[in-house]
């Protein structure tokens, strides 16, 4: 499951969420107490949004200052930092759906086996029990 963070329970939410503050807020960074202050409470997916962050490097930056800051790394492609635009942002969004999907949908392939295995164990129990 480590290998797809995105599947977690409410993770796109999370990431998306965090996504969104960091996009918009004047400043480039954020700690943890700031995000917890900001969204009045921890992510639903992690214990902590320094661990979205951590667990999703695509899209986020986390560096040890005067304490452990998160920031979003398409900000740091404007030269003066600025507030991402609101359609830059939206397309960001719509990466971290797409590899939401990409991911749940790698983490489901072994269903499609589950009906061959099934056949396969059902002949070689009926040919067994037939012999007898």
């Amino acid at each position: 499951m480590s290998n797809f963070p995105y599947t977690r329970k409410n993770r796109l939410a999370d990431v998306l969420a965090l996504m969104q503050v960091l996009a918009m807020y004047k400043e480039t960074c954020r700690t943890q107490d700031g995000l917890v202050a900001e969204f009045q409470g921890h992510p639903s997916s992690a214990g902590s949004w320094i661990d979205i962050a951590r667990e999703h490097p695509e899209f986020f930056r986390v560096r040890k200052g005067k304490g452990t800051e998160v920031s979003l790394i398409a900000r740091y492609a404007n030269e003066n930092h600025a507030p991402l635009e609101s359609e830059y942002t939206a397309k960001l969004m719509q990466t971290a759906i797409k590899l939401h999907d990409s991911q749940l949908n790698l983490s489901r392939s072994w269903t499609f086996w589950m009906p061959v295995i099934g056949a396969f164990v059902g002949t070689l129990a009926a040919q067994v029990l037939t012999k007898k």
